[in-house]
C-alpha cells in the first residue's frame, strides 16, 4: 500500500516541535497529499522557493520574501501564480514572517495549505525534509527477535522451534534490551541506514513457549526495552539436520555470510542449535567478535597470519 501524507497529517505531527500556525487551506481531497512515490522525482519534498524545480512543501525565509517583495506587480502576480499553478500540498513561512497579502488572496479557495511558524527558515527546511523522508520511507517487516546487545542492532531469525524467544529471554537476563518480537518493522531511513521498531500493538511483549505473552517492561523494568535501534547484526539460529552438518562448518570464520534488506546487504551470523550450547554466551560473543571487526580487527585473520609467520620461521631454520 502506498503511504501517503497530507499538509494536515505533518501539521497535527509537528505544529508543536516546529511552533506552526494554521493561516488558510481546504480540506484535504483524496489524492492532494505526497506519495512515496514522490520520492523518486527530481524536485525535493520540501525547500526553499523554487520556480525551476518547485518542491512539494514550499518554504519561504527572509531571503525568499525579499526576493517576491522586489519584483514588480504584473511580475509578483505571474510568479506567484505561477508558483500555486504546480499545486504545492503546502507553502510554510519561517523566520516570524507573515505571509504576502498577494499570497494569501491567489491561495484563497486552493488545497494549498497556507503554514506560518516563529522558527527559523533553514531549520524548517531540515526538520520536514527529514520528516517527510522517514514517513515514507521503504519499510518492511521480518520475523524474529529485534534487541539491542552491546549497543548494537540485532536481529534474531531462525525456524519456528529453533529458541528465537529463548535466547531473547536469556538475554534480557543478562542485561540487554528487547526492541521488538515476532514482527519488527524495518525502515531505510539512509543510504546506509536501516532502522528498526515495534509495532503498537506488540510493544514490551515477548512470546515464550510454554509461559505465552510476557510484558518484559513490567519484569525487567524501563531499561530493558528501548523505541528502536538501527539494524547491524542478523543472528540466525539453525538446527543442524544431522551431526555431520554442523561438523562441516567453517572452524576458522565460522558460518557468515549476508542477508539483502531493503537493498542492503546486512552481515549474518548463522548459529547452529545444539544441545547444551548455551546460546546466550555465543551470541554476545559473535556480537562482540563483528564489533571488533567493524575496528579492523578480524581474529581468524590475526590467527592464520601468526601461523604462517610461525611456518616462515621455521623454514628458515631448517636446513637444506
Amino acid at each position: 500500500m502506498t503511504r501517503t501524507i497530507t499538509a494536515r497529517a505533518f501539521y497535527d505531527d509537528l505544529r508543536t516541535r516546529l511552533k506552526l500556525h494554521w493561516i488558510s487551506g481546504e480540506p484535504d481531497p483524496a489524492g492532494f497529499s505526497i506519495s512515496s512515490d514522490d520520492l523518486s522525482t527530481r524536485p525535493a519534498m520540501a525547500g526553499f522557493l523554487n520556480l525551476i524545480h518547485p518542491n512539494r512543501v514550499q518554504v519561504l525565509g527572509w531571503e525568499e520574501i525579499r526576493f517576491l517583495d522586489s519584483l514588480h506587480g504584473d511580475e509578483q502576480h505571474a510568479t506567484v501564480s505561477r508558483v500555486l499553478s504546480c499545486e504545492p500540498l503546502a507553502i510554510v513561512v519561517g523566520d516570524g514572517l507573515e505571509l504576502p497579502d498577494l499570497i494569501l488572496s491567489e491561495a484563497a479557495g486552493t488545497h494549498t495549505a497556507l503554514i506560518r511558524s516563529d522558527m527559523p527558515a533553514h531549520e524548517l527546511v531540515d526538520y520536514l525534509q527529514y520528516y517527510i523522508s522517514t514517513a515514507l520511507a521503504r519499510r518492511t517487516t521480518l520475523h524474529g527477535v529485534f534487541m539491542e546487545v552491546f549497543t548494537l542492532g540485532v536481529l534474531i531469525t531462525g525456524d519456528a522451534g529453533s529458541g528465537k524467544s529463548e535466547l531473547a529471554l536469556e538475554l534480557l537476563t543478562r542485561g540487554h534490551r528487547l526492541i521488538a518480537d515476532d514482527a519488527p518493522e524495518f525502515t531505510r531511513i539512509s543510504p546506509d541506514i536501516i532502522d528498526g521498531t515495534c509495532p503498537e500493538e506488540l510493544l514490551d511483549c515477548l512470546e515464550v513457549r510454554g509461559l505465552g505473552i510476557l510484558n518484559v517492561r513490567h519484569m525487567f523494568g524501563d531499561a530493558a526495552v528501548k523505541m528502536n535501534k538501527f539494524l547491524r547484526l542478523i543472528i540466525h539460529l539453525e538446527v543442524p539436520v544431522t551431526q555431520g552438518q554442523f561438523k562441516s562448518k567453517d572452524r576458522l570464520r565460522g558460518n557468515t555470510s549476508t542477508l539483502e534488506v531493503l537493498e542492503m546487504d546486512i552481515p549474518r551470523i548463522t548459529l547452529p542449535v545444539m544441545a547444551g550450547r548455551n546460546l546466550a554466551v555465543i551470541a554476545e560473543a559473535a556480537v562482540r567478535d563483528f564489533m571488533l571487526k567493524m575496528k579492523g580487527y578480524d581474529a581468524a585473520s590475526a590467527f592464520i597470519e601468526r601461523h604462517s609467520r610461525i611456518l616462515e620461521r621455521q623454514n628458515r631454520d631448517t636446513p637444506d
